[in-house]
Parts: structure tokens; C-alpha cells; sequence
């Protein structure tokens, strides 16, 4: 039996790279408000994508 991509898998594969861009780009900005929204954002998605 082989796996099939699911659209999650996609997403995940997909936004690699533009999750660790935007993750680089929130330990450089200076508004506490993007900083932990854009986190939280980063890390709910990481944790689905480890799945």
C-alpha cells in the first residue's frame, strides 16, 4: 500500500519554506503585537504539519 498526499500534506510542503521566512522575519520586528500573533500563527501550523 502506498500513502497519497493529502491536501494537508500539500499545505505543509508548500508553506515550508514561507513559514521559516516569516518566522526569521518576526525575530526582527520591533511590534510586540505582530511578533505574537505571527508566532502563534507559525507554531499552530508547525504543530499540524508534524502530524
Amino acid at each position: 500500500m502506498t500513502a497519497t498526499p493529502t491536501s494537508g500534506d500539500a499545505i505543509c510542503t508548500g508553506t515550508r519554506a514561507a513559514r521559516a521566512d516569516h518566522a526569521a522575519a518576526l525575530a526582527d520586528t520591533q511590534d510586540e503585537r505582530v511578533l505574537m500573533t505571527g508566532a502563534r500563527l507559525v507554531a499552530l501550523i508547525d504543530a499540524g504539519c508534524a502530524k
